[in-house]
C-alpha cells in the first residue's frame, strides 16, 4: 500500500514539473541545441516507459527507505538530488561521448534540471505521504 501511494504521488509530481519544464525549455533550449535530432512529436510510449522506470527507481531506492523511519530531510534531499544527477548524467554524458555536435551547455543545464526535479519530486512526495499519515 505504501509503495502504491508513494509511487502515484511521485509520478504525478514528476510529470507535472517536467511538463512545465519541457513546455518552457523545449523551444528555447532543446530545439536550437539538438537541431535535427528532435522528433516533431514525442514518442509517448518511450516517454511513458522512462517515467514509469525512473519513478520506480526513485521510490524503491530513495523514498521508501526514507519513509521507513524518522525522515532526515537533509539526507533525503541529498539522495534525491544525487539520484537525479546520476540518471540525467548517464543520458547526457553518453550523448556527449558518442553523438557528434551534442551540446555541453545543454547537457549541464539538463543535468542540473534532473537533479532539481528529482529533489523537488522526492521532497514533495515524502511530505505528502507523511501528511497523509502513511
Amino acid at each position: 500500500m505504501k509503495f502504491g501511494i508513494t509511487y502515484a504521488a511521485a509520478l504525478v509530481i514528476l510529470l507535472a514539473l517536467d511538463f512545465i519544464w519541457l513546455s518552457n525549455a523545449a523551444g528555447v533550449l532543446y530545439k536550437p541545441n539538438m537541431a535535427g535530432l528532435m522528433r516533431d512529436k514525442p514518442d509517448f510510449v518511450a516517454a511513458g516507459v522512462f517515467y514509469a522506470l525512473y519513478t520506480f527507481g526513485l521510490v524503491w531506492l530513495v523514498l521508501l527507505p526514507a519513509l521507513s523511519g524518522v525522515v532526515n530531510w537533509v539526507d533525503l534531499a541529498f539522495r534525491c538530488a544525487l539520484f537525479g544527477l546520476v540518471a540525467y548524467a548517464t543520458y547526457n554524458l553518453t550523448g556527449l561521448s558518442v553523438i557528434n555536435g551534442w551540446s555541453l551547455k545543454l547537457s549541464l543545464i539538463d543535468m542540473a534540471w534532473g537533479s532539481f526535479v528529482t529533489l523537488a519530486t522526492g521532497l514533495g512526495t515524502v511530505f505528502l505521504v507523511k501528511m497523509m499519515g502513511r
